[in-house]
């Protein structure tokens, strides 16, 4: 169990702090050796935080959330992207127990199926077979 010491309350005050000041608080909350000021304060922070409202906070999120910090709109497209392209127009032709099917892609969440309007590929893949699938493995996108 530790001690209780005195914990900053905002990001502010945590980037204020001498380089011993934030060793100390490393010590704390990290095995690893206490790094440079710059790339503690963040890992701190959420320790921090975490300390606060009682919770935990793992070493591999921590790793994660840096490399999301270090370049944001990329992790940002990344996270909307689809696994596949579609152009707005295309028909997408699946047979299916001897029956056609035709989709045509409207938008990037948006495909027709018996003028209807469905946001997933999935939810059209499970109107055809009756079961959840993978609408992408179901089309043949993946």
């Amino acid at each position: 169990m530790r001690n209780k010491c005195y914990l900053p309350s905002s990001m502010e005050e945590l980037k204020g702090l001498s380089q011993e000041k934030l060793a100390f608080y490393w010590k704390i909350f990290y095995l690893t050796p206490p790094r440079a000021k710059r790339s503690m304060l963040r890992p701190l922070w959420y320790a921090l935080q975490c300390e606060r409202f009682n919770l935990k906070l793992e070493e591999k999120f921590i790793t994660r959330l840096n490399r999301y910090a270090s370049n944001p709109e990329r992790y940002i497209q990344k996270a909307n992207k689809n696994k596949y392209s579609l152009a707005h127009g295309t028909e997408i032709i699946k047979v299916y127990k001897d029956k056609e099917y035709k989709i045509i892609v409207k938008d990037d969440n948006a495909f027709m199926f018996n003028d209807k309007i469905y946001k997933t590929l999935s939810a059209i893949a499970c109107e055809i077979s009756g079961k959840h699938l993978s609408g992408p493995d179901f089309f043949g996108l993946v």
